[in-house]
């Protein structure tokens, strides 16, 4: 991979994780307890607000753990940039290079297009039933 290649992808990398990093943030901010709830009465909550609410707070917990395991990504690509020069933009199932079209568009990512592939057609293992032998 050339230079200027590399440089770009890691300005890429940290332009991500830094809109992951406020995008989490942000998130946070709004999943905290607020003080005062704005209603305009004392009455307690209705059951479908109380049920609104709680889906809101689930969506937002869910997001919260897609910006986080992409900040997890893109720090573990930036760490093997910077202390493993040589593995980064190579496949971690087949050692092939990674296209630089890939990279382009996911710069953090482990596998090649090949090894992604063959992940998502894999059919799902089913998980073993507790007491059932194997």
């Amino acid at each position: 991979m050339k230079r200027e290649q590399i440089q770009m992808l890691e300005q890429r990398l940290l332009k991500e994780r830094e809109r992951a990093v406020k995008a989490l943030r942000q998130l946070d901010e709004s999943v905290a307890p607020q003080g005062a709830d704005g209603d305009l009465t004392t009455y307690p909550l209705h059951l479908a607000d109380e049920g609104t609410d709680t889906m809101e707070q689930e969506q937002s917990f869910l997001l919260m753990s897609k910006e986080g395991r992409l900040l997890i990504d893109i720090d573990e690509a930036l760490r093997r940039l910077y202390k493993e020069p040589e593995s980064f933009g190579r496949c971690i199932n087949c050692g092939q290079d990674i296209s630089i079209d890939r990279l382009e568009i996911l710069p953090w990512t482990q596998v090649c297009v090949d090894c992604q592939r063959m992940a998502e057609e894999a059919p799902p293992q089913p998980e073993p039933v507790s007491g059932e032998a194997a």
